[in-house]
């Protein structure tokens, strides 16, 4: 959810990016939250998960709380110079995705878990190859689809409201916006990469890192379900 918050900016940008230092660090971040998910399934962690996950106000709290309180505060670390710091933000985010990972984990049985995280990890892996290659083999801008994922988590919040009140199918409508904001707003991150947005790769990596992990888990959703139809 990146997008949603203020971005670490300078007016001088470096001539060029270390974009494998940039994938590096995303994708050990990425894969780390994956294993903290599946190891978080079998704790008391999972249970607190779906405790706090099963209201979807409280829910959507408790994600802007540790994804975007995360995020302000890492890229707070980033802007200082303050490692530790931007350390803590990122284990917030971690802790946040871990929460929410396990707590759709814990709800299906033990021996789909390995093989839908690995399918899920193929079909996320996919989706971000496709957008890397639309935005280095184009000369489009995406620099307003900043602004296109924000309002799309805003309408994402304010279907989920509206339906938790009076018409369920709206929350998984609101599900779809979500997915959306997170798949714009990894697009922007990328295309930010290859325009050198923004003066860290660490910001970079960070901004990468929580877009990835939020298409990650809805996508890990969908393959759960359809797991447990083929399962049953």
């Amino acid at each position: 959810m990146s997008s949603v918050h203020s971005s670490t900016r300078t007016d001088q940008y470096a001539s060029t990016v270390n974009v494998p230092k940039v994938a590096g660090i995303a994708t050990a971040l990425v894969a780390a939250n994956i294993l903290l998910m599946l190891v978080g399934s079998y704790t008391p962690l999972a249970d607190l998960g779906l405790i706090l996950f099963s209201n979807y106000f409280v829910g959507i709290g408790t994600f802007v709380v540790t994804i975007g309180g995360g995020f302000w505060v890492s890229n707070r670390g980033i802007e200082t110079g303050n490692i530790p710091i931007a350390g803590a933000g990122v284990t917030l985010i971690q802790f946040g995705y871990t929460l929410l990972g396990s707590a759709i984990l814990v709800i299906a049985p033990s021996a789909l878990r390995v093989p839908a995280l690995a399918i899920t990890t193929i079909i996320t892996g996919l989706l971000t190859a496709g957008i890397v290659v639309v935005v280095y083999r184009t000369d489009r801008s995406f620099a307003g689809w900043q602004t296109y994922a924000k309002g799309l988590f805003v309408a994402g919040f304010a279907a989920g409201a509206v339906g938790f009140f009076t018409n369920p199918s709206l929350m998984l409508f609101a599900s779809v916006l979500f997915f959306l904001g997170f798949v714009t707003d990894l697009t922007y991150e990328i295309w930010a990469v290859k325009e050198n947005r923004y003066a860290s790769p660490i910001r970079n990596a960070i901004g990468i890192y929580i877009a990835v992990m939020g298409v990650f888990i809805h996508i890990l959703r969908l393959v759960l379900y359809a797991l447990s139809v083929l399962d049953n």
